[in-house]
Parts: structure tokens; C-alpha cells; sequence
């Protein structure tokens, strides 16, 4: 092993972590293309109030920070309500079982929107766990192998502040519910 080869080693590190922060950078956009596409359903929700005067909202940059993608500014949509004012906050892309989530923030607390699976109806269906018993330690047969999974179609979920945690689509019944719910309504 000579020095030439270990000017093969450093250039093919670089080439490996371009194409990575490429990876990483897209999946960032790909999330706050998402936050956009959030906030334009809430917009949309709440345009018959908007026109009145009888709701506001702006928005305003946070700086958010999560490993691989570093931080980037995202907007945070503040909504006024009278007195009350909700915020729905991005927490973030890099999330187990979900592709982003937004915090729904009034005088009263705080409630879950999460970007998942349409399919899952609770945090139940986000995991497989198999638990294998009386195997003697010895572990179990592999799985047979996977059918072709399908494509995730991703959507907005609100999830319930119940003892049992369940996944409602987001709609304009759901999200004045919520708004309602953080802003102690």
C-alpha cells in the first residue's frame, strides 16, 4: 500500500460524503416542501375566517437542528385568534416512524401533527414487533422473505391527547378541534 493508494482512499471519502450531503440535503427540502403543503391545508381550513378579520396569521423563521442535515431555517405559522394565538411549530423531519412533525402550541398545551402513513390509525400500526417464546435461546428461522412492498403515501395526521393514542386525519373539523383544545377553548 502506497501513497497513491491512499490518495484513492481520501478522494473516494469525498466523492461518498458528496453524494451523501446530496441525500441528506433533499430529504430536508422534501420536509420542508411538506411543512408547505401543511400550511396551505390550514390556510385553506381557515379562509372563511381569514376573510372576516376574525383570524390572522404570519409566519416566522425558526432554526431548527438535526443531525445529518445540520440547521436550516423552516417557518412557524402563528395564528391569532382574538386574544389566543397557536402556533404550529416544526419539530422536525428525522423522526421514528413518521417523515415530520408540527406542534400545535396555545396558552393551554400543546397537541401532535405528524406526517405518517395514510394507512396507520394509531402508533400500533407504525411498528411489527415479533416476540418469540420457549425457543431455548436459540433464535428463530428467519422471516420468509418480504412481498414487494408498496410506496407509502404520506399524509398529515392529528394525534389524540386520549389515554389510547389514535391517528385523525387532518381535516377542517380535526384541526379546529385542536386549535380549540391548546388555545383552552
Amino acid at each position: 500500500m502506497g501513497i497513491s493508494d491512499f490518495e484513492k482512499f481520501v478522494n473516494s471519502q469525498q466523492e461518498a460524503n458528496a453524494d451523501e450531503k446530496f441525500v441528506w440535503d433533499n430529504m430536508r427540502d422534501e420536509w420542508l416542501a411538506n411543512l408547505d403543503l401543511l400550511y396551505q391545508k390550514v390556510i385553506d381550513f381557515l379562509q372563511e375566517f381569514v376573510s372576516t378579520g376574525s383570524i390572522n396569521y404570519e409566519f416566522s423563521n425558526v432554526m431548527l437542528t438535526e443531525e445529518h442535515l445540520g440547521t436550516y431555517s423552516a417557518k412557524r405559522m402563528n395564528i391569532k385568534i382574538g386574544r389566543q394565538q397557536v402556533s404550529l411549530e416544526p419539530i422536525g423531519t428525522l423522526l421514528i416512524a413518521c417523515k415530520g412533525r408540527v406542534d400545535a402550541i396555545g396558552s393551554a398545551g400543546r397537541a401532535q401533527i405528524l406526517l405518517i402513513n395514510e394507512k396507520a390509525n394509531s402508533p400500533a400500526d407504525l411498528f411489527k414487533v415479533t416476540v418469540t417464546i420457549g425457543t431455548g435461546g436459540k433464535l428463530p428461522p428467519p422471516p420468509p422473505p418480504a412481498q414487494t412492498s408498496q410506496p407509502i403515501s404520506w399524509t398529515w395526521k392529528i394525534v389524540t391527547n386520549e389515554a389510547r393514542k389514535r391517528f385523525v386525519d387532518l381535516d377542517k373539523e380535526s384541526l379546529f378541534a385542536v386549535l380549540m383544545e391548546v388555545a383552552n377553548a
